[in-house]
């Protein structure tokens, strides 16, 4: 189920083209109902909700938005049960890479471990087909597996100032990610 839920956010990114232009939209909040977060996103993202095969009732959300410089996508999947344990998290965190690395055809360039409060998570830097790169950061948090993915199309023509401007963007989307305390949760 973890692995369905990654590997298509990696899926989906192959597709998206993106010019190294800059970002002028405006930055709203994302954060539906009991979904347990908040993040910034430079636009009103396009929701998709697809129910997890062989996992009845259970539904992966992805919300994405294509700018002229960067893809930002964001996912949340809850599951049934929550896991707690640390060795499972793990296990969980590197069966999501290893299955979303398969089904994209990415190559792994770089990997650490990082934190949302006290909660495990990933980050990835990988290389997608089709001359994209992207900066993954994966949580569990109880019972939800969440992703944020930031995308771009470099060019070996980006100046300094391309590249830092991209940076700050990816910074800016990803240092928003807020989890969001509900009661009974």
């Amino acid at each position: 189920m973890r692995r369905f839920s990654v590997a298509l956010v990696f899926i989906s990114l192959s597709f998206i083209t993106v010019l190294a232009q800059g970002d002028t939209a405006n930055w709203i909040s994302v954060g539906p109902d009991k979904s347990g977060f908040s993040v910034l996103m430079p636009g009103k993202p396009t929701e998709k909700v697809t129910p997890v095969e062989g996992a009845p009732g259970v539904e992966y959300h992805e919300f994405s938005l294509e700018t002229s410089a960067a893809a930002y996508v964001f996912s949340y999947t809850q599951y049934p049960k929550e896991v707690t344990d640390r060795d499972a998290i793990k296990g969980m965190l590197d069966a999501g890479r290893d299955g979303a690395l398969a089904a994209s055809g990415a190559q792994l360039k770089a990997e650490k471990e990082i934190k949302v409060s006290e909660y495990a998570g990933r980050e990835w830097l990988v290389d997608l087909p089709a001359g994209l790169s992207a900066t993954n950061r994966a949580f569990w948090v109880r019972d939800r597996f969440y992703q944020l993915v930031f995308v771009v199309a470099p060019n070996a023509r980006d100046t300094a100032e391309t590249l830092k401007r991209r940076q700050e963007l990816a910074n800016k989307f990803f240092d928003s990610f807020r989890l969001i305390s509900e009661s009974g949760h």
